[in-house]
């Protein structure tokens, strides 16, 4: 009879017990050899989980099974666990195999091919697939006695970190130990950004100054945003469990690079530059001024308010709304003073043509950035999309030559063609936005009547437009009366103009870094 060997562990472990690969090949071997049995292939798996059917030679050997000159008429396995610990996956390939004449042959338990011996076989795969899912809760448990314990349970391992082995009474346990060069890059992103630079900025500076990531390849802005949202850095180790969500923190695991107190910073500062969502009632507000304006003696936010019928219009502190002078002492402001007032600021604080200058020259710098960007990843997305055409060229050789049927290979083909128009979307989306990233140049005849067009929008504007067109450039307006801040994210310099102390005060506080639009 002629026999296919199919063997497989599923970690480290436990090749180097009993259940290695020579070992279970070995004993096959012999057991066919008994028998007089041809051994026409060998199929091995190495640390491959039975868990799932997705095993390079499992498959393998499978599809060599459903050839209609079928190369061999059993398979022999050290164990059933060995074929499958999933008894969904068991019953499946089982009844496939047996449709074409192929039985399945352990070994190390007599199992009869009859009724008895199919319910015999049963029992033990549920026994088996039970065992794996025993396994599976003793493991998780196990990571998190781990992580309590500050060991690192597995995965990436963060830039200015590698991965060393200690030694807990007999057994090896992994921990991260400090890169010096690598940390010292670590410790300049997080000043960068402590500096109130934005993503981009540390990525630029970085790559200027031929720092590399540890693949050699160019820092991007997601490289950077992974790195300044790691809380590995101060030390500690973090484990989250797939199945609960709920994840251990372990403090003083490892050597620190950030303080707790710096990247605690650091996440205030990413929090507050991320554009909130807006209520789509504040949009379409009558008051200009509407999810903008705070109480800074009580921290509330003001709303707009009317008296007398409509005749009036005040912004007024929501907790003095509700509870009056005992719950906070701002007074009532006339909104269309108010309103004409910041416009008049803003006007002449802000949108000045030397400030719009400097503007356009950042965000043309910013273009250049971007036009480098979009070649690097268009490029990349390219190489992808010939890898899947030559993938998805293969397959169909392989059913042009009839070794597989169209309907064995089917759902790959269309997961490939899936890929393929993903990709292909991804560089037609790149690169209409690199055509449209046009550089903006004026001169200064050109440049006035443009600031005066945005000096107006802010006067006769829709209120829409005019809310829209504030929303760009300004977070939020602190309110302790007659004092006013503006806190702004458009990179301009800070008025040092002292105003007189008998005139309305409005300081302009800049959020965010100078270099940042």
């Amino acid at each position: 009879m002629k026999v296919a060997l199919y063997a497989r562990v599923s970690s480290e472990k436990q090749a180097e017990k009993d259940l290695s690969l020579p070992a279970q090949l070995k004993a096959l071997r012999e057991y066919a050899l008994k028998r007089d049995w041809t051994i026409v292939h060998e199929y091995v798996d190495e640390a491959e989980s039975a868990r799932s059917a997705d095993r390079p030679e499992f498959q393998n050997m499978i599809v060599a099974a459903k050839q209609k000159d079928r190369p061999f008429e059993a398979i022999l396995v050290w164990k059933l666990n060995r074929f499958a610990r999933n008894r969904e996956d068991s019953i499946f390939y089982k009844s496939l195999l047996r449709k074409k004449g192929i039985q399945i042959i352990s070994i190390n338990e007599n199992i009869e091919d009859n009724p008895t011996g199919r319910l015999l076989e049963g029992v033990i795969e549920s026994m088996d697939e039970f065992y794996s899912l025993n396994l599976a809760q003793d493991t998780v448990r196990g990571m998190k006695e781990n992580a309590s314990r500050g060991f690192w349970n597995g995965g990436r391992i963060p830039y200015g970190y590698e991965k060393i082995k200690v030694e807990v009474g007999k057994n090896l346990k992994n921990k991260l130990k400090l890169l010096p060069n690598e940390a010292e890059i670590v410790r300049r992103v997080f000043t960068l950004c402590l500096g109130g630079n934005g993503l981009k900025e540390i990525s630029k500076i970085l790559n200027e100054k031929g720092l590399r990531r540890r693949t050699g390849d160019r820092w991007d802005i997601s490289g950077i945003a992974y790195m300044l949202k790691n809380e590995t850095y101060t030390g500690a180790v973090l484990w989250k469990e797939k199945r609960t969500g709920k994840i251990i923190n372990t403090p003083g695991a490892h050597e620190a690079i950030i303080s707790k107190e710096d990247f605690e910073r650091v996440q205030e500062l990413i929090k507050n530059r991320t554009r909130a969502l807006v209520h789509p009632r504040a949009l379409t507000s009558d008051h200009l001024l509407s999810t903008f304006l705070r109480c800074k003696k009580c921290g509330h936010t003001m709303a707009a308010c009317g008296a007398k019928s409509g005749q009036y219009h005040y912004y007024t502190c929501v907790r003095y709304a509700k509870m009056g002078p005992d719950g906070c002492k701002q007074k009532l402001i006339n909104a269309n003073k108010l309103e004409a007032f910041i416009i008049k600021t803003l006007q002449a604080r802000v949108l000045t043509q030397e400030n719009i200058k400097k503007l356009l020259l950042m965000v043309n710098e910013e273009i250049d950035l971007f036009e480098k960007e979009f070649i690097i990843q268009i490029d990349l997305l390219k190489k992808q999309l010939s890898d899947r055409l030559d993938r998805r060229r293969k397959l169909y050789q392989v059913i042009e030559a009839g070794r597989l049927d169209h309907a064995d290979i089917a759902p790959r083909i269309k997961e490939l063609n899936e890929e393929i128009e993903s990709i292909q979307t991804k560089i037609l989306n790149l690169e209409w936005q690199k055509a449209n990233r046009v550089k903006v140049e004026m001169i200064d005849a050109e440049l006035k009547p443009y600031v005066e067009d945005l000096r107006e929008t802010l006067v006769k504007g829709k209120i829409c437009e005019r809310k829209g067109f504030l929303r760009t450039f300004i977070k939020q307006i602190t309110i302790d009366y007659p004092r006013l801040e503006i806190e702004y994210t458009l990179p301009l310099p800070v008025p040092n103009k002292k105003t007189p102390s008998n005139e309305e005060v409005l300081s302009i506080v800049q959020f965010g870094s100078p270099n940042r639009i």
